[in-house]
C-alpha cells in the first residue's frame, strides 16, 4: 500500500437553496432528480467517466420517503452510472454530507479507492425535520433528541448567546469567507 497517498476535491457542484416548504421554488423537483442532476455535473466538470467511479457516498439527514430507498444508488443509476459503481446513503444527522466525504477520502487514503463520488441532499420541503423521528421516543432511551433548531436555542439558553451577536457572529463569517 502507498503510504504516501494524498486526497483532492476535483470537482465541486450545488444546487440553489430554496424555501423549505411547498410553495418553495425547488418543491416540484423530486430529490432523486436533484441529486442525479448534482452527479452528473460533478463528473462532467472534472472530466470523468462515470464508469472509472469506484463508489458513490451520499449523507441524508432524513432519509425517509422520497428521500429513502437508499438515494444513492437511485441518482446514480438515474445520473447514467454503469449498474456496477456501487452507491451508500449514509446519515449522520446535519454532519451526513461532510461523513459521505470522509468515508470517501478514508476510503482512497487507505489504498481501497481511487475515484470517489461523495455529497449530500436534503429537500425539507419534502421531508420535514423530524420526519424520521419515532412518535414517542421510548421511556428508557437517555436522551431525547430535538432538531438543530431547538438544539441551538437551548446551548444559547445554557451560555447565554444572545440572538443579535449570533446573527453578527454568522454575518461577519460569511464576510470572512467570501474574502478568502
Amino acid at each position: 500500500m502507498n503510504e504516501n497517498r494524498d486526497v483532492f476535491i476535483v470537482s465541486a457542484v450545488r444546487l440553489p437553496i430554496g424555501v423549505g416548504k411547498p410553495s418553495g421554488a425547488l418543491f416540484p423537483f423530486l430529490p432523486v432528480d436533484l441529486t442525479a442532476r448534482v452527479l452528473v455535473e460533478v463528473v462532467r466538470r472534472a472530466g470523468i467517466d462515470p464508469a472509472r467511479v469506484e463508489d458513490v457516498v451520499w449523507g441524508v439527514v432524513t432519509p425517509v420517503g422520497d428521500q429513502g430507498a437508499n438515494l444513492a444508488r437511485l441518482a446514480a443509476l438515474k445520473a447514467g452510472f454503469p449498474s456496477h459503481v456501487p452507491a451508500t446513503t449514509l446519515n449522520r444527522m446535519c454532519g451526513s454530507s461532510q461523513q459521505a466525504i470522509h468515508f470517501g477520502a478514508q476510503a482512497i487514503l487507505a489504498g481501497d479507492m481511487d475515484l470517489v463520488v461523495a455529497g449530500g441532499t436534503e429537500i425539507m420541503s419534502h421531508q420535514p425535520i423530524g420526519a424520521d423521528y419515532p412518535a414517542e421516543w421510548p421511556k428508557d432511551f437517555p436522551y431525547k433528541l430535538v432538531h438543530q433548531g431547538i438544539s441551538a436555542e437551548m446551548m444559547a439558553e445554557k451560555w447565554g448567546l444572545k440572538r443579535d451577536e449570533l446573527d453578527d457572529f454568522a454575518f461577519q463569517s460569511h464576510i470572512r469567507a467570501g474574502q478568502a
